[in-house]
């Protein structure tokens, strides 16, 4: 099969999708969905003139791969996109199937507008699927992440990767570097933040400090990872779809310490493994941490990327089981009701 990619370029995830379609015996041609050019970034502060530059950018692209003959158009988001130039996709690629996966939820980029120019519709987020009728597809664990393990005679200790858009999510961050600090804790930080994020920080938190500009590099990430037992994951307040972040510490075997009070719906979850924090209370996160996995062994295949491409390549969606919410509410992690729907 031929595949036209047009994806949102984000850390290794999105080589590693392309190398799984490749793995998979089939051509790929991949395009970003929105330019590298820093002088076009820099359009961001004016918007208008920035869709106006990607709009271009996208019309460039199909002058170059018109006639091609691409058996499928697969999407890796699709809200930089006018609706004029995907219409000019699909007509250019008439006898292709046209799919879109979106690791956002409707609320923070609404793709629902462009539902009738695709074929397939799959998302990370199990309400917006059912509540629209979409396919469900959580994220994923890249294969270099895979069966990462610690001793188990290792001692507790934390690693934090992360996007700062926002500054709650920076000053989360360091109140919880704080407690760890204070606990003993060894706890190792690395965030990132683009233009417009460096710009929000900086009116908000003039002290701000320890932000990169650019992203990880994959050694890096992969030595943090093994040097720790737990991961903290600070989620979007509003957001249903497990983070990057807990997929792929589930895979590897690490403990998640997480805000996503939706984990507690997931198959996946048990209290030695993950451990919820309600806003800035961090209470209970050491002895979570010296608390052994019960099934250190597991490493979650129904999460890895292999099944992820999988899934997009034969139009096939995750199985959406749920751990009955009494169940969760015997585990002792649950706490109230009506505390856990206030965060």
């Amino acid at each position: 099969m031929k595949i036209l990619m047009i994806a949102l370029d984000y850390h290794a995830y999105t080589q590693a999708i392309e190398n799984e379609f490749r793995n998979a015996g089939h051509e790929v041609v991949r395009h970003s969905i929105v330019p590298d050019a820093f002088a076009i970034k820099a359009l961001k502060l004016h918007e208008p003139t920035y869709l106006r530059a990607v709009a271009r950018y996208h019309s460039d692209i199909l002058a170059r791969e018109r006639g091609n003959g691409y058996d499928w158009v697969f999407f890796l988001q699709c809200h930089y996109f006018s609706r004029s130039n995907l219409e000019a996709y699909r007509s250019a690629f008439a006898g292709a199937r046209f799919t879109l996966y979106n690791w956002d939820s409707i609320r923070t980029h609404d793709y629902l507008p462009y539902r009738d120019l695709f074929d397939d519709i799959y998302t990370f987020d199990p309400h917006d699927a059912e509540a629209e009728n979409l396919r469900y597809l959580p994220l994923f664990c890249i294969r270099d992440f895979q069966g990462i393990r610690r001793s188990a005679k290792s001692d507790p200790a934390v690693y934090v990767i992360g996007n700062v858009a926002a500054p709650g999510r920076y000053l989360m961050v360091e109140a919880f570097r704080k407690y760890c600090r204070e606990a003993g804790i060894p706890i190792q930080v690395f965030l990132k933040a683009g233009l417009l994020g460096h710009i929000k920080l900086r009116r908000a938190i003039p002290a701000m400090r320890g932000v990169s500009w650019r992203s990880i590099k994959h050694d890096r990430f992969l030595q943090m990872m093994a040097s720790s037992t737990a991961t903290f994951d600070f989620a979007n307040h509003s957001q249903v779809g497990m983070t990057m972040r807990v997929v792929e510490n589930l895979c590897a075997g690490l403990k998640i310490i997480t805000s996503n009070h939706h984990v507690l719906d997931k198959p996946f979850y048990s209290p030695d493994r993950i451990h919820l924090y309600h806003g800035a209370d961090f209470s209970g996160v050491r002895d979570f941490l010296e608390t052994p996995l019960a099934d250190p062994d597991a490493d979650f295949p129904e999460y890895h990327i292999q099944t992820f491409a999988r899934h997009l390549i034969e139009g096939t969606q995750h199985v959406r089981a749920a751990r009955p919410r009494e169940a969760v509410l015997r585990s002792g992690d649950g706490g109230n009701p009506a505390v856990i729907e206030a965060v």
